[in-house]
């Protein structure tokens, strides 16, 4: 695992005690035996979708807490992907909270706070 996969891993471990009725996934992408799949025009079509961390319970959609989406400030990689798989998660899998973590790295990041944006 790289280290800002690390990320997550360590944020579902600080997670889950506060989730007792609930699993904590990194990188769960099951729906059933299929693969979770999003509808994002807007990126191609039809997408494979792996959110960095979910609060959940697995085998049903009925009690999907939050999917968090987890990057680095120095990770150019566009945002609005991130808020689209967000969406699309709390559409069409019935999460109730999704939020974007932006993680300061690179220099000076010991100067910066976390950005979180609730969605």
């Amino acid at each position: 695992m790289s280290p800002s996969g690390q990320l997550p891993a360590r944020l579902a471990v600080y997670l889950e005690p506060h989730f007792p009725q609930h699993r904590v996934n990194v990188e769960y992408n099951r729906h059933g035996l299929r693969p979770k799949r999003l509808k994002l025009p807007a990126y191609g079509g039809e997408k494979l979708i792996l959110p960095d961390v979910v609060v959940h319970r697995q085998g049903h959609d009925e009690n999907n807490l939050l999917v968090i989406q987890v990057k680095k400030e120095t990770n150019k990689e566009s945002r609005e992907y991130d808020r689209a798989v967000i969406a699309g998660m709390k559409q069409d899998y019935g999460y109730t909270w999704g939020v974007l973590i932006d993680l300061p790295a690179g220099p000076g990041a010991t100067n910066r706070k976390a950005h979180l944006e609730w969605l």
